[in-house]
């Protein structure tokens, strides 16, 4: 288990069907990709009964700019958003407490973690809703070196509305693994829990 604080669903089990009893919309790893053939992606089931594409596609983004630990869903101890341009990009600036992500290391693996120092982790989104695509470029390390981790990008498709996913990691491996399914699957959990409260609120729950 790779504890990532950048959020990024990243990297990285066989091929199968992810998702807890708990998960709305179940994601599907290494399965054929519609918008590249000959390439492998990661791919939810249709979710069109929770949510519209336009919908999920918001609530994605809203969710890049909310950064919380995957651990343990802390907040950072401090965030920035930058270098926002609305309906193009923004890029979000988190640091952590460098104390305790070195005592951390010694269970997770923490990417590039300076010896001295916060940790700080980078997430450069640039998004295009015409096409509903999104890609996150993360990095991460401490206040004066940065190391490129990985570069994602989520696709969503209408009828039936669902999500195709890969990643491509530091050496430009491309990533749609199981292992890549499982951690995505939180963000995909999460982002369908944030959808449902105003629709609870909403009906009265």
């Amino acid at each position: 288990q790779a504890f990532q604080p950048s959020q990024a669903p990243l990297l990285v089990f066989t091929s199968g069907a992810m998702g807890s009893g708990s998960s709305k919309v179940i994601l599907s790893s290494d399965v054929a990709s519609i918008f590249e053939p000959g390439e492998k992606c990661i791919t939810s089931a249709a979710f069109d009964e929770y949510a519209t594409a336009e919908e999920f596609f918001d609530m994605l983004l809203a969710w890049f700019k909310d950064v919380k630990s995957p651990v343990d869903g802390s907040a950072p101890k401090a965030l920035q958003v930058i270098d926002e341009d609305p309906g193009k990009e923004f890029t979000t600036v988190a640091s952590w407490d460098g104390d305790t992500c070195r005592k951390a290391a010694y269970i997770y693996t923490i990417p590039n973690l300076p010896k001295t120092g916060d940790y700080i982790t980078k997430k450069k989104v640039v998004y295009d809703k015409a096409s509903l695509t999104v890609s996150d470029i993360n990095s991460a390390g401490g206040t004066e070196e940065q190391k490129h981790l990985m570069t994602a990008t989520g696709r969503i498709l209408k009828n039936p509305a669902r999500f195709e996913w890969f990643a491509k990691d530091q050496d430009g491996v491309r990533h749609s693994d199981a292992k890549a399914a499982k951690d995505l699957q939180r963000t995909i959990d999460d982002v369908f829990a944030r959808l449902e409260k105003p629709k609870a609120a909403a009906g009265g729950a």
